[in-house]
């Protein structure tokens, strides 16, 4: 077995012990199940806590407002839990001291970052697609999905946007050894991304584009094209994030 798949299965088997694979299965199939049932029951709600005699004519729910609750709950609720999970990939192991042993004997730094960003990548696929199926599926069953268009597509867009998040905060991890300062940083990018989308212009190439822009792209207000520059800027930005964490960590003094 080659060093990296043996730093990868130590990773994985870690992850394991840690709860990590049974919260991430947890958490995200609620959220799956969540979209749509909020959608389903949200007209009944509302109808409950109006005052008595008061009439709403609200619209039946449809497939769209299921979907709508996936961009709600999935980039928010589930992308913030994901990223705590894993907010100490790194500075757990830096603050133990634990891979020094087997740096010096022989594994490679690079080998360490790769291995980490593929456990969190892996992760982050799991947690996209059981949200993505176990949504897709409930709202099947109960609503004509040809209203919608675009629906993995726009579903993508939220899910390279994570890629991104998860490895801002990798590299947040290690530069500052803390779970803090890689929680930090990515807020720190949020927040500039959001800045940055004030000017109007931005919006062609703004990576926070891959967020706001998939909802309007079930109801075909935008096309797919419109996503290619932020999804390609988004694919460059993680990049370089990626080789800045391999470069630091290769001169950081453990």
């Amino acid at each position: 077995m080659s060093p990296w798949f043996g730093f990868l299965k130590k990773e994985w088997t870690e992850s394991v012990k840690s709860y990590k694979l049974l919260l991430t299965i947890l958490i995200f199939s609620v959220i799956g199940i969540l979209n749509p049932f909020t959608a389903k029951i949200t007209p009944a709600l509302m109808e409950n806590f109006m005052p008595e005699g008061t009439v709403l004519n609200l619209p039946e729910p449809t497939a769209l407002d299921s979907w709508l609750q996936f961009y709600k709950n999935f980039p928010q609720m589930g992308l913030f839990i994901f990223i705590l999970l894993f907010s100490t990939m790194m500075s757990k192991e830096l603050e133990k001291g634990t891979l020094v042993i087997l740096l010096t004997k022989g594994l490679r730094r690079s080998t360490v970052i790769t291995a980490k960003f593929a456990m969190g990548f892996a992760y982050w696929t799991i947690a996209f697609l059981l949200t993505f199926i176990i949504t897709y599926s409930y709202t099947a069953f109960y609503w004509d999905q040809t209203i919608v268009q675009h629906v993995i597509l726009a579903a993508g867009c939220v899910y390279v946007l994570g890629l991104l998040l998860f490895t801002i905060t990798l590299w947040g991890n290690t530069y500052f050894a803390s779970a803090y300062g890689g929680l930090l940083v990515t807020v720190v990018a949020v927040v500039t991304l959001f800045i940055i989308a004030i000017f109007p212009d931005s919006a062609t190439w703004n990576p926070l584009q891959l967020l706001t822009g998939p909802p309007q792209m079930l109801t075909g207000d935008v096309a797919p094209k419109e996503m290619l520059t932020p999804f390609l800027v988004a694919m460059g930005s993680l990049l370089v994030f990626l080789i800045g964490t391999i470069l630091h960590f290769n001169k950081k003094r453990l």
